[in-house]
This record gives structure tokens, C-alpha cells and sequence, in this order.
């Protein structure tokens, strides 16, 4: 097999299946994306859109990403090991979003706005959000953990329903109008 064809290992968790897709040779892979549960065949229909050719397959440091991912999803803490990950398809600003949200502690969310000045572009709530549609590594950047000012989930590649599992997972309370009560918002 070519060392630098696409390759992925699929994750079953408690929400559905989830596939981390790598690249590079077992000594020293590179994580391409992360794709965060939905039914059975649909991942695996993403990867083969975005990954033509791509082939299951496996190593230590994405098994062991695959363990840390399957024990967040059944929610548990967990430090991801971020070193394998390939930045190099993200933007200069989308990284600094990324970066913004590693400073997201579990058990808290932040707003797009506030990611946003944190990235370094105040007034910039849309393109933080942009930055959380296009993270590739969820939920190792928390973009779960980023809503509207007014504490409404906003958006969530994985669905709605998802992002509210995990944030409640996290112990983050919603009020009667589905929104996140303000103390558990960081502005």
C-alpha cells in the first residue's frame, strides 16, 4: 500500500459510527479528519467522497486516538494527544480559532463572538463559526462548546442533538427555552 494513500479506522460509539482517516506509515501517521458519529454506512460514504481510494487501516497512535475518542463520546474526560494531527489544509485564522478553543474547559462554553476575539478578530462571531464549521478534528478542538450570545446551541456538524448530548455529558445545564444557562457560558 502506498504510505501516503489515505487510510481509516472507524470508532462505533455511543451515537452512531465515527472514523478517524490517517495517512503516513504506522512509525508516524498524520490525522487527516475526524468525523464525529452519524448512522451506520454514512461516515463511510463522507470519507470515500473526500477520500477516494481510501483504505481501512490502523496503528497504535489511531487506535489509541480511537479509545480516547470512544471514551469522550461515552463521556468521559479526556486530554487528547493532538500531535499527529496534520494542520496543514487550515487556514492561518482557522487555526487560531482551533487554538482558541483548546482554551475551552469541559464544563463551560464560550461564544462565537468571544472565540472570535480570542483568534484575534473581535466582531468576527461569523468567521469563528466558519472556523468551528471547518474544524477537521472534533471533538479534540471542543467546537461542541461554542454558542450563540444568547446561549443557543447555533450549529454543529454532527446535528444539534449531538452537541446538546455532549455539552449535558459535560454537566452544562439548559434552561426551559433549550438554551445554556448563562454561568456555565465564559465571555
Amino acid at each position: 500500500m502506498n504510505p501516503s494513500a489515505p487510510c481509516y479506522e472507524l470508532v462505533e460509539t455511543p451515537f452512531g459510527e465515527a472514523a478517524i482517516v490517517w495517512t503516513g506509515n504506522a512509525a508516524s501517521p498524520r490525522v487527516l479528519q475526524v468525523f464525529l458519529p452519524a448512522r451506520a454506512g454514512e461516515v463511510l460514504r463522507e470519507i470515500r467522497m473526500m477520500f477516494p481510494g481510501a483504505a481501512t487501516k490502523s496503528c497504535n497512535a489511531v487506535t489509541k486516538l480511537g479509545e480516547d475518542f470512544l471514551a469522550f463520546m461515552e463521556g468521559k474526560a479526556v486530554s487528547f494527544d493532538a500531535a499527529a494531527l496534520d494542520l496543514s489544509r487550515v487556514t492561518p485564522f482557522h487555526k487560531k480559532v482551533l487554538q482558541a478553543l483548546t482554551n475551552i474547559p469541559r464544563g463551560k462554553v464560550s461564544t462565537y463572538g468571544a472565540v472570535a476575539g480570542r483568534a484575534g478578530a473581535p466582531g468576527g462571531a461569523r468567521a469563528a463559526g466558519q472556523g468551528c464549521a471547518k474544524n477537521p478534528f472534533p471533538p479534540i478542538f471542543p467546537c461542541h462548546r461554542v454558542v450563540r450570545s444568547d446561549g443557543s446551541l447555533g450549529g454543529f456538524g454532527g446535528g444539534l442533538k449531538l452537541k446538546r448530548a455532549l455539552l449535558e455529558m459535560e454537566g452544562i445545564q439548559f434552561d426551559k427555552n433549550g438554551k445554556v444557562m448563562p454561568e456555565f457560558i465564559l465571555r
